[in-house]
C-alpha cells in the first residue's frame, strides 16, 4: 500500500475538528476498501511556520517514505507565515518576510521533492470578525483575507516555477457559505468538522490529486 505524507501546520493538522480527522484523515477515509487505499502520515504541528517545517520535514518525511511505493507528499501552506502582528513594537508587521517566506518555500519543495512528487495546498479563507487570534504562548496575530489571498498567488508563482501542482484553496473557498459557517463555528482561523470535509473535497475533486493516485506520480 502506498504511503502520503500531510506536511504543514494547524490546518494540516486538523485543529478544531472534532472528529480529530482535518482534510488529510478525510482524505484517507474516502479512499478506504479502494484500490486506491493509502497509509496516510500526517506531518502538520499547529502553530509552525514554513521555516520551522522546513527544519524537520525531510527527516520526518525520509522516515515514513523510505521504500515506499509510489510515495507522495502534500505541503499544507497554512496562513501563519501571511498573518500580522497584532501588538507591540511589530504591529502590523508581517510574520515572515515575504523573501523569506519564499526562499523557505522553495527549499521546502526542492528538498522533499528528492525523496517523492510533492503537491502544494495554499491556505483557505478565515473570519475576519473573530480577529486577532491569540496564539498558546499569547501572542496575538491579525489574519486578513486580503493578505492569505496575496500569499496564495505568492505560493502560486512559486510552485509554477518548481513545475509543483498548487491548489489555490482561498478561492475554492471563499464564496462558501458552508465553510463560512465553519469559520462560524469554529475559532475562526480553524473550521469545525464540516469545514475540513470542504477542504478535502476540494482536494479530491483537483486533477493533479487525483492524477497522483491513478499513476504514482503529479506533475
Amino acid at each position: 500500500m502506498r504511503r502520503i505524507c500531510f506536511v504543514g501546520a494547524s490546518h494540516t493538522e486538523g485543529m478544531g475538528d472534532e472528529a480529530g480527522l482535518g482534510w488529510p484523515g478525510r482524505l484517507w477515509q474516502a479512499y478506504q476498501g479502494s484500490v486506491q487505499e493509502f497509509v496516510p502520515y500526517n506531518l502538520g504541528i499547529r502553530g509552525q511556520t514554513l521555516s520551522q517545517v522546513k527544519k524537520r520535514a525531510r527527516s520526518e518525511c525520509n522516515a515514513r517514505l523510505i521504500q515506499s511505493m509510489g510515495p507522495l507528499i502534500l505541503i499544507g501552506t497554512g496562513a501563519n507565515d501571511l498573518s500580522r502582528f497584532a501588538d507591540g513594537d511589530y504591529k502590523g508587521q508581517f510574520r515572515t518576510p515575504r523573501r523569506s517566506l519564499l526562499r523557505s518555500l522553495e527549499t521546502l519543495i526542492d528538498e522533499l521533492s528528492e525523496m517523492a512528487p510533492v503537491l502544494v495546498i495554499g491556505p483557505p479563507p478565515v473570519d475576519e470578525a473573530q480577529m486577532p487570534y491569540q496564539m498558546t504562548n499569547g501572542v496575538r496575530f491579525d489574519f486578513s483575507n486580503e493578505d492569505i489571498e496575496a500569499g496564495s498567488l505568492l505560493y502560486q508563482d512559486q510552485c509554477r516555477e518548481q513545475d509543483v501542482p498548487f491548489l489555490n484553496l482561498f478561492e475554492q473557498l471563499k464564496d462558501s457559505p458552508g465553510y463560512r459557517r465553519a469559520l462560524q463555528e469554529g475559532d475562526g482561523l480553524h473550521p469545525t468538522g464540516h469545514g475540513y470535509q470542504l477542504c478535502a473535497d476540494a482536494i479530491d475533486q483537483w486533477f493533479p490529486w487525483q492524477r497522483s493516485l491513478s499513476e504514482g506520480w503529479a506533475k
